[in-house]
């Protein structure tokens, strides 16, 4: 989403809002990190609702009184400062650690918003409103209405476009109409439950609201092509749906062509979905009882399975090295001669665009989604049988036993192929397929 955003200031030329509905209490903080990485640039405006909420006067505060819809709950009161969870907010959980209430406060000590659960199931909600003094004005049986309003306030040029990428705040998206407003959806992962079935399976329950609801959007945009087919097959077709993927950043030139065979990198989170037991035991049955096998592997990431993995290879004896997280590890991607993608799923799989952009061969698993979407096999890396770790094993040792020279053209082939995800490219897709939605909605 940073990238996407940084391409349309950069070649689009038009500023770029993002939003965000979490309650933190350091999002300066978080800008300053942004912006010293390189991440918010001139251009991107980064925006919570809170910080928002928090500057409204009462007159923007009661142009939410039509939207109410319910009164304020028989015997509501605001928390005392026991249930304090931070400087502006106060929790109450009920006896399953669930939410029952939270208090947002302002700077100055008054009421902002009361967000009650109800009930002895905790199902029903009553988010209450508070002018500048603190006082209730009325209450909403949802927060997607809070987030409405809020959505109202901002500025449109004269339309607002809004591209949902995260499936949470999508669906509080599906029924926020405006005329002044286009909704685009980009899907961030599989619809589909694993294991039930390909096309005909299982909806995710997080994503069953939005699969049933595509037609709501000016566009729902998928990273690939066969995620695209794969929906139309399960739910039909519709002309709203589109493929563009994810934009990388790539070399203009490619560097070290002729590199040594041996060395491998994973860039990946070190968590189940990735799967990277399945790299370690490849390594290991790759190595054999081979002590001189040159092939060596390092995994660059963070998560809650690095001292297990690495136990793991040194347990199988697989040339293996948790490296943990480096804000350069990209990098390593120009060292390398060959990089291992092994999750159970993907909606796209930027690290791909990475490693051959910058000349490291990979080799995948051929997973749902974006692995087929990408690689040519045999041209410009190599596609394994999801889950067979023995194949996985030949595939490497092949590459590990050719020679540069022989690798050479599959490398530059893999450069050129990433070009086609830079950018410039992306981004004239994305200007494309918003003149047509305009064009549709006369916007």
């Amino acid at each position: 989403m940073l990238q996407r955003s940084r391409a349309f200031v950069n070649y689009a030329g038009v500023d770029v809002t993002i939003l965000t509905y979490e309650h933190r209490d350091d999002y300066d903080v978080v800008r300053d990190r942004l912006r010293d990485a390189g991440r918010l640039i001139d251009g991107m405006r980064l925006a919570n609702l809170w910080e928002d909420l928090r500057a409204w006067d009462d007159e923007q505060i009661k142009k939410a009184i039509p939207s109410f819809e319910r009164q304020l709950p028989d015997g509501w009161k605001p928390l005392d400062e026991t249930h304090a969870a931070g400087p502006l907010i106060r929790e109450l959980r009920g006896e399953n650690g669930r939410h029952a209430q939270i208090d947002y406060y302002r700077a100055d000590g008054t009421l902002l918003v009361s967000d009650q659960r109800l009930g002895p199931d905790l199902k029903e909600r009553a988010v209450i409103l508070c002018d500048t003094s603190g006082e209730p004005l009325g209450a909403w049986n949802w927060v997607s209405r809070l987030y409405w309003q809020w959505l109202d306030s901002l500025p449109r040029d004269p339309v607002a476009w809004i591209i949902a990428d995260s499936k949470t705040s999508a669906n509080t998206l599906i029924h926020y109409e405006r005329p002044d407003v286009a909704r685009l959806h980009v899907v961030r992962g599989s619809h589909l439950k694993p294991k039930t079935g390909r096309p005909i399976g299982k909806l995710i329950k997080t994503r069953r609201k939005l699969m049933q609801n595509l037609d709501v959007w000016d566009a729902v945009v998928f990273l690939t092509e066969s995620q695209r087919k794969d929906v139309q097959l399960l739910l039909g077709p519709r002309s709203n749906l589109h493929v563009i993927p994810n934009s990388r950043k790539v070399p203009d030139e490619l560097t070290n062509v002729n590199r040594p065979t041996r060395k491998g990198v994973m860039l990946s989170s070190l968590i189940r979905r990735k799967r990277i037991g399945h790299a370690i035991a490849a390594m290991g049955e790759a190595r054999g009882r081979r002590f001189g096998w040159r092939g060596r592997l390092d995994v660059w990431g963070r998560g809650p399975l690095g001292k297990e993995l690495q136990e793991s290879a040194r347990k199988r004896l697989a040339p293996v090295k948790i490296r943990g997280y480096s804000p350069t590890a990209g990098e390593e991607f120009s060292k390398a001669s060959f990089s291992l993608l092994t999750s159970s799923a993907e909606a796209f799989a930027n690290v791909l665009i990475e490693s051959m952009g910058r000349g490291c061969i990979p080799i995948s698993y051929d997973i749902a989604y974006g692995p087929a979407d990408i690689i040519t096999h045999g041209v410009d890396g190599f596609l394994v049988p999801n889950g067979d770790i023995e194949a996985l094993a030949e595939q490497i040792k092949k590459v590990v036993a050719a020679s540069p020279a022989e690798l050479a053209p599959m490398r530059e082939a893999g450069h050129r192929r990433a070009q086609e995800f830079n950018d410039e490219h992306v981004m004239k897709l994305w200007s494309s397929l918003m003149s047509d939605v305009a064009a549709q909605r006369g916007l």
